[in-house]
């Protein structure tokens, strides 16, 4: 059993394009999960990881679903899909922060804070 999330890949720089720019890296989830928080966006989820796994490249996942997998382990899981819901979501995030759709690709990660 291993905890995943599926949601879009976001750099560090693309995610202080949206209004987070002065602040230092450690930061940037936790501050886009306040500034979702008080505009009652419960849908999204900022989590900072490395993306892919054992990359040491540090990345934020706008996760939009989120589970413990009894059926996956770190090095076999299932994927999780986009669905038509989450499309929409990230036709919200595309126009909010100007990227491109092909900027933001979809992903599930595994195990994001490496607790295995």
């Amino acid at each position: 059993m291993v905890f995943k999330v599926a949601g879009w890949v976001f750099s560090f720089d693309q995610v202080r394009i949206m209004e987070h720019q002065k602040l230092p890296d450690e930061f940037l989830a936790t501050e886009l999960n306040f500034w979702f928080r008080e505009r009652n966006i419960n849908y999204l989820w900022a989590v900072a990881t490395d993306y892919p796994r054992g990359s040491m490249q540090p990345v934020i996942v706008l996760a939009r679903r989120r589970r413990e997998d009894p059926m996956s382990t770190i090095s076999h899981f299932y994927r999780v899909r986009e669905l038509d819901a989450d499309r929409d979501v990230r036709k919200q995030v595309l126009e909010e922060s100007g990227l491109n759709d092909e900027d933001l690709p979809w992903v599930t990660v595994v195990d994001p804070f490496f607790q295995y």
